[in-house]
């Protein structure tokens, strides 16, 4: 793997070494998916238990390694996945400028990835002790979508999508997605999640950085653009022709 892990998340080795085979597997298989190297490189990756600021990247961005912040209980794997998969993300669209787009693809992984480790721990669990532990990445799936729907009328839901380009007319026209509740980025993240079945449309990972209001052409240029703003006619012009198709399906899926 050509990543390297440093979890920091308790205070002892062997609960760190317990979550080691989960950063593991999700920090490998997105990278595969990915099929390019992250925007800024590979690096260590640190990661630590924040309680009090919630899953985050921290900057500015060290040269050294990346620092990433989850907030997890004791031992959860499911919070665990939900959140690497989502952090990890993020350094392959670019974490310098993290758009509601962007942002809505983290979720989107983080939901891909509890179906994914569900399915591999159930069929082939690392160890004896992870021993039905699959269950807990299915358990967190259901309670996070039914906290994502519990407000939304259903039936519209299967009607149309407007609900949906509403919510990211907010998020575009705020410009402030730090501050926007997450499970707005759950709505979005579950509705792009069908396009992801198809594993050669994470390739799409690897230009959304470059398809932005303002995008950053200085690979040494590691200041934070909180404002950036998603360009889908730039991104549907930079993809290769095999992705082009997958841009369509989202702006048909989340625009239009």
């Amino acid at each position: 793997m050509k990543w390297k892990l440093k979890l920091d998340l308790w205070e002892t080795d062997d609960y760190n070494s317990n979550l080691e085979p989960l950063f593991t597997e999700i920090a490998s298989k997105i990278d595969s998916l990915a099929g390019r190297s992250p925007v800024l490189g590979y690096k260590p990756l640190w990661v630590i238990n924040d309680p009090y600021y919630g899953m985050r990247i921290y900057s500015p961005f060290s040269e050294e390694h990346y620092k990433l912040g989850l907030t997890v209980g004791h031992l959860t794997y499911g919070i665990v996945a939900y959140q690497f998969a989502n952090l990890i993300s993020l350094l392959y669209t670019d974490p310098r400028q993290v758009t509601w787009f962007s942002q809505s693809l983290a979720h989107m992984a983080s939901f891909w990835f509890l179906d994914y480790m569900a399915n591999l721990w159930e069929q082939n669990c690392p160890a004896p002790q992870y021993e039905g532990e699959y269950k807990t990445f299915l358990k967190l799936k259901s309670e996070k979508i039914k906290t994502a729907y519990e407000n939304i009328d259903i039936m519209l839901n299967l009607a149309t999508n407007e609900w949906i380009r509403e919510e990211i007319q907010q998020l575009s026209n705020n410009g402030k997605i730090n501050y926007a509740p997450p499970v707005m980025f759950d709505h979005i993240g579950l509705e792009l999640l069908p396009v992801f079945e198809e594993e050669e449309s994470w390739k799409l990972l690897a230009y959304v950085g470059k398809a932005t209001s303002k995008p950053i052409q200085d690979i040494k240029d590691t200041r934070s653009r909180p404002k950036a703003k998603p360009d889908f006619d730039l991104l549907r012009e930079i993809v290769p022709s095999n992705l082009k198709p997958v841009v369509d399906r989202i702006v048909q899926r989340l625009l239009l």
